[in-house]
């Protein structure tokens, strides 16, 4: 409702507003008494482990940290009794293009995010800017007492998720249904993230219906799902309360943060793809029109190449939004998202209107409208040109693993430690080695499912034939790429004189070992921490520190938990995905799980 923080020692200085700057308040805040809290502020350095913490008490104080909110509060609030939380940093800060302090005056978006059994102690917390927080800490380090008064209308209450959906039918099929959706949750200005992911959704859905209307295109053949919803929490709570939906949707797009101005915000157009644990032929459908769009857009230069400086990629899935609700092996529906990324003023108070780009929403626009179209009326016979553009990229993946095995060799060939070690070198290579057979063991399998998943669109027998060929040269090819990784690796072993090792066995209890999963959704890590308890957590953190990808992993671990999947192809597959993941870090996380029922083993 309203809320402000004022400095009253050693000076007297308005400090922000919710009003003026709604993002200056953590969500989720609980009420002040009406006349406020006023309280010695305590630097608490980061705030989020118990170290932050020695020798200093904040009991009844307010805490000035650098940290993610939900951490402070739980370590300053709930366990120490600190009156609350002021913050002073963005998140996933990333050098060099995205650091607090190449935007001193924005205020991060920051969460409580507490559960309803917290809800009883939460106070409140604001998030200031990085120049107004070292003002404080200035304040601070000369030894003066800091004194703020917090003021917060604020009411934490049980309440709904609000879900909204539309529909156009399908004229032939309206059995099945394609979607598209967007989240609308953040508060405001919220204008990249996510007002132009929902805001093009709408626009979408005009725009198809209008065509419609005037009869430009004809009715689609199955059915379109627009959704709109508080992210994840309400793709889950629709996915439960809808139990029958996943089997009639054929695929979809999130659309999340697609409106950036890309100099501005330093942002790249992002095609974030599906899991490896669900291969589609999705993925090939919407890069391809990304890349299309770059000749729908702009005009070639006078080198006959193109004009464009529209930045676009394609990624491993991350997650992180609701498409990884969708994809989850539980719900093994196909979703992409398309994301701008990454993005300077992401969850801050300067994502304003003025950092979204006109051109940016146009080309998603029709990427996306495309996409939806053609998936919605697609047709036996489309499906053939469907499996040709997914086995044609196939095959161009395949030769890349094979290129990467090669150059990989040739780096330790020529890496100056290991030319003096000459029994180092053999084991580098025959680990190569192992490492890219796996890789492109893992990969053939990958596209072999990712053509044979256009049976989504034509799940007629006789093009059963037609994807078998397909398949049949994407395995050839995976067998002549393994070939020429083991010519490679034995001619450097002659020509350097070296005898390659038989690698170890690997451990049994890993091929053994066939874990399966016990519940629907994707791991909530709050939840996991509550569950296994604090000290035991803090292994799942170190982890995460010392792997930057160890969340993502952590998704398709549990993907690929499926009850036919030993340990240790758990272990290969998501090395494959994405780089090289520890075997004992793999059984840990399953047997925790195992400990709380949700994981057995065979």
């Amino acid at each position: 409702k309203s809320a402000e923080l004022r400095l009253v020692e050693p000076e007297d200085m308005l400090i922000v507003t919710y009003e003026d700057t709604p993002q200056s308040l953590h969500t989720l805040s609980n009420a002040t008494p009406p006349e406020g809290v006023t309280a010695e502020l305590v630097d608490v350095g980061a705030g989020v482990k118990a170290a932050d913490y020695e020798g200093k008490d904040v009991k009844g104080k307010l805490v000035l940290a650098t940290g993610r909110a939900r951490l402070v509060h739980e370590e300053a609030v709930f366990k120490r009794g600190a009156a609350g939380v002021i913050t002073d940093t963005v998140t996933f800060e990333m050098p060099n293009v995205r650091e607090s302090l190449d935007i001193p005056d924005a205020h991060a978006y920051q969460s409580i995010w507490p559960t309803a059994e917290e809800a009883d102690k939460v106070t409140f917390g604001f998030s200031l800017s990085k120049r107004q927080g070292e003002h404080l800490r200035a304040l601070l380090k000369k030894g003066k007492r800091v004194k703020l008064k917090a003021r917060v209308d604020a009411e934490l209450f049980a309440s709904k998720l609000d879900v909204v959906t539309a529909t156009i039918p399908g004229s032939t099929r309206p059995s099945e249904e394609v979607f598209l959706i967007a989240h609308l949750c953040h508060p405001k200005p919220s204008a990249n993230d996510n007002a132009s992911g929902s805001g093009l959704l709408m626009e979408i859905a005009r725009t198809i219906k209008v065509l419609i209307d005037l009869g430009r295109i004809e009715p689609p053949a199955r059915t379109i799902r627009f959704i709109w919803v508080p992210e994840t929490f309400g793709s889950i709570a629709y996915l439960y309360s809808h139990k029958d939906l996943p089997a009639r949707l054929v695929a979809g797009i999130n659309l999340d943060m697609v409106g950036q101005n890309q100099e501005l915000c330093k942002s790249t157009l992002n095609l974030d793809c599906t899991p490896d644990s669900l291969p589609s032929f999705l993925n090939d459908l919407v890069y391809g029109l990304m890349e299309a769009s770059v000749k729908e857009f702009d005009m070639p230069s006078s080198f006959g190449t193109s004009s464009s400086t529209f930045r676009y990629d394609r990624s491993a899935f991350s997650g992180g939004s609701d498409h990884a609700e969708f994809a989850d092996s539980t719900i093994g529906v196909p979703c992409v998202m398309l994301i701008q990324w990454p993005d300077l003023y992401y969850h801050t108070s300067m994502d304003t209107i003025d950092k979204v780009s006109e051109d940016s929403l146009r080309r998603v626009g029709w990427i996306t409208t495309v996409a939806v179209l053609t998936l919605a009326n697609a047709a036996a016979e489309d499906a053939f040109l469907l499996a040709t553009q997914t086995a044609s990229q196939s095959m161009i993946r395949l030769k890349q693993v094979g290129k990467q095995a090669v150059e990989e060799l040739s780096r330790k060939r020529q890496d100056p430690k290991l030319k003096r070690n000459s029994e180092e070198l053999a084991k580098e290579l025959a680990k190569t080695v192992s490492v890219y057979t796996c890789k492109l063991n893992h990969t053939v399998w990958r596209e072999q499912e990712a053509v044979k998943s256009v049976k989504r669109i034509d799940r007629s027998a006789e093009f059963d034939t037609y994807l078998d060929a397909y398949c049949e040269e994407i395995r050839e090819l995976g067998k002549k790429e393994t070939r020429r990784l083991e010519e490679t690796v034995n001619f450097l072993a002659k020509k350097h004189s070296l005898t390659l090792p038989t690698l170890p066995e690997t451990d049994g209890e890993l091929r053994r070992l066939v874990p399966m999963r016990l519940f629907k959704g994707t791991l909530d890590f709050g939840s996991l921490k509550k569950a296994l308890g604090e000290k035991e957590y803090e292994w799942y953190q170190d982890v995460s520190e010392k792997d930057a990808e160890f969340n993502k992993k952590v998704l398709e671990i549990l993907n690929f938990t499926d009850g036919h999947r030993n340990v240790l192809e758990i272990v290969n597959a998501v090395s494959a995905e994405y780089s090289e993941t520890k075997p004992e870090h793999v059984l840990k996380l399953l047997r925790d799980l195992e400990k709380l029922k949700l994981v057995s083993f065979k």
